[in-house]
């Protein structure tokens, strides 16, 4: 299964407890549908035991969440599609968010966020 949403609200920065997040919304104050990504700047060895040495990704809600969950990202000019490793979240194969370009404000900035939450697996088209 495929999902689409159109993301009015995109969010991409470094946290006060040193990760990395992006997180997409199709509503800022009240989202129906929803992708966040957080990665760690650093893993301590309880991360790595507990096998949450990667990104967290979660759509929607926490039943559709975990690490490590996408076998590539395609970042387009009008919107990102990931794609979800086989059977790691239900019956969803991938999930297309699309928005407008001026809503990324700083577009090398979010390239790099990007590039360092998803590292080997990002292709930039």
């Amino acid at each position: 299964m495929e999902i689409n949403f159109i993301a009015n609200d995109v969010v991409y920065e470094v946290t006060v407890d040193n990760s990395y997040l992006i997180g997409f919304a199709d509503n800022k104050n009240e989202p129906n549908e929803y992708v966040i990504i957080e990665r760690a700047l650093e893993f301590d060895e309880q991360d790595i035991k507990l096998g949450m040495d990667s990104y967290y990704f979660e759509y929607s809600d926490q039943s559709n969440s975990g690490y490590g969950l996408c076998s590539k990202v395609i970042l387009r000019q009008s919107g990102i599609v990931f794609s979800i490793k086989h059977k790691r979240m239900d019956d969803i194969t991938s999930i297309i968010v699309s928005y407008k370009e001026h809503i990324i404000e700083d577009i090398k900035e979010y390239r790099k966020t990007l590039s360092n939450i998803f590292a080997d697996i990002l292709v930039i088209e």
